[in-house]
């Protein structure tokens, strides 16, 4: 890899839009001034603070979904590997991969959440697992486990910190405004923290922060670690194959071998004990991940009806093959500069909307991977889109309107959700509207907060308000993952443009020295 590809710290050349693409150009100036190691320790301490915070006061973590991974997390804590992955489990709940299932049992050891209470022993739990669910039930009453439990899934926002610092750093924009900002911005954002409050997944975010640090790695030419992480990135949850098709397809013919060969080692002191210890039984969960549930349903692709084999192929493995002849494509128009920093977020952005685009179900935590990357890659860009706030705005004012309670059940967090925060985000937009018009300018400029403000009367209108009850989710999906994918993708465009247009410039160069 060449050196302008290793950005080593906050002093080095910058990459910086042009001026119409820009937005509060003051604010990310700001931005792009250094701190100190202890403003930057402060910032990750706010960003903690902030995400348990707010699932604290938020009614605490969510019991939807604990299914799928405190019965392997128990397991594992006491000891009993062979029921990480029952041969029963409950209906239509696919158990979460192994990833967090260990860090989360290992944690449980340590702190000895529900060792108060005899654990349910080897014979109680039958063959197979077979009595497991019924005994742990029995256990988990008795020592009042559950809840201990799920407060562990806060641990995942460490793995998501550490991977947003990790890029930060090695895109350029570390060590100065915009890490403590986009750490605090991301956390605040309602589908990462919903993936532990509204809908227990840790695991996604633990992927996701996985998934940041590969790339993180690889940017600094550290293909044998990032072929570590990426592995243990699809081990906590499958969607990182989404990030990891673009490594593989981007990386330096003589680094992938470094990086397969290191994913795949990983993958088997992982998976192979798990596999003995359950019987092929975690096999699944690590191949199809929890969304092999087509439970909700609504979306697009959803109303092909495909099931079984068919389902596989539509839902999973065809947005890793968009995914890779995607990124096949860009490394054709822009070679080893599609490692660059803007370019590769860009393609993963991309890559990881693709899963909203092929998904049967559409959750709105499910959002998660696509709007952290969106904003890092803003983060990178050294910019903040209009386009790309507005899109975030009606977001949030969708899942607040239409969603299940992301906010629990208090009179408070009903108050935030269906009141407070729709109103003060619609006042915003009318502000934003009012303000073009008085400044005047371009025109253009107002159809984000537009686009904005129609989202939010449509989710006023009867029948608009149906997002959770599955009869308008092929409406959000088309409203909200087209232009994330786009807004992902016009940094991407843009490289590629530039990238031809210094082709064409060196060539006219060559022909006119020859000449």
């Amino acid at each position: 890899m060449t050196a302008e590809l290793v950005p080593s710290g906050p002093s080095q050349t910058r990459h910086v839009p042009p001026d119409g693409n820009r937005w509060l150009p003051a604010l990310t100036d700001e931005l792009n001034r250094p701190l100190t190691t202890r403003f930057c320790v402060l910032g990750w301490l706010a960003s903690i603070g902030l995400f348990v915070a707010v699932v604290g006061l938020l009614t605490g973590p969510a019991l939807v979904d604990t299914q799928e991974s405190v019965y392997s997390t128990w397991a594992i804590a006491h000891g009993e590997m062979g029921c990480a992955y029952p041969s029963v489990t409950q209906p239509g709940e696919p158990p979460a991969a192994p990833l967090y299932p260990l860090l989360s049992g290992g944690i449980a050891a340590i702190a000895r959440i529900g060792h108060g209470v005899a654990f349910p022993s080897t014979a109680a739990l039958g063959p197979g697992c077979r009595l497991g669910l019924a005994a742990m039930n029995h256990w988990l009453v008795r020592s009042g486990s559950l809840i201990p439990t799920t407060w562990i899934g806060c641990v995942a926002w460490l793995a998501l910190m550490a991977g947003v610092i990790a890029w930060l750093r090695t895109s350029g924009r570390g060590r100065c405004g915009w890490e403590p900002v986009t750490l605090l911005f991301v956390a605040g954002l309602l589908p990462v923290w919903m993936c532990v409050q509204t809908f227990f997944h840790p695991q996604d975010l633990l992927a996701l922060g996985l998934s940041l640090s590969a790339m993180a790695c690889a940017r600094r030419d550290r293909w044998l670690m990032a072929g570590v992480l990426i592995a243990l990135a699809v081990l906590s949850q499958q969607f990182a194959l989404l990030v990891a098709a673009p490594l593989f397809v981007l990386a330096p013919a003589a680094r992938k071998i470094r990086l397969t060969g290191a994913a795949v080692l990983t993958g088997v002191i992982v998976v192979l004990p798990l596999t003995v210890f359950t019987s092929g039984r975690a096999l699944r969960a690590i191949a199809l991940g929890t969304g092999d549930n087509p439970s909700q349903g609504g979306t697009v692709l959803w109303e092909t009806h495909a099931y079984g084999v068919a389902g596989v192929l539509l839902y999973r493995v065809a947005p890793i093959a968009v995914s890779v002849l995607l990124s096949w494509w860009v490394l054709r128009r822009l070679g080893p500069r599609a490692l660059g920093a803007v370019p590769l977020m860009s393609l993963v952005a991309v890559s990881l909307g693709l899963r909203l685009v092929f998904e049967a179900n559409l959750f709105t935590y499910y959002f998660m991977a696509l709007t952290v990357t969106v904003v890092l890659l803003e983060a990178t860009r050294g910019s903040i889109r209009r386009t790309v706030v507005a899109w975030l705005v009606a977001l949030t004012i969708v899942i607040c309107r239409i969603s299940v309670m992301p906010f629990g059940t208090t009179r408070w967090g009903m108050y935030l959700q269906n009141d407070l925060i729709p109103l003060v985000l619609g006042a915003a937009v009318v502000l934003a509207i009012v303000a073009q018009f008085l400044r005047g300018g371009d025109r253009r400029n107002l159809w984000p907060w537009v686009a904005v403000a129609a989202v939010d009367l449509f989710t006023l209108l009867p029948g608009g308000n149906q997002f959770s009850a599955g009869q308008v989710i092929w409406f959000w999906q088309i409203v909200l993952v087209v232009p994330g994918i786009l807004l992902a993708a016009q940094p991407l465009r843009s490289s590629i443009q530039l990238s031809d247009a210094t082709r064409w410039r060196d060539a006219e160069q060559v022909h006119a020295t020859a000449g």
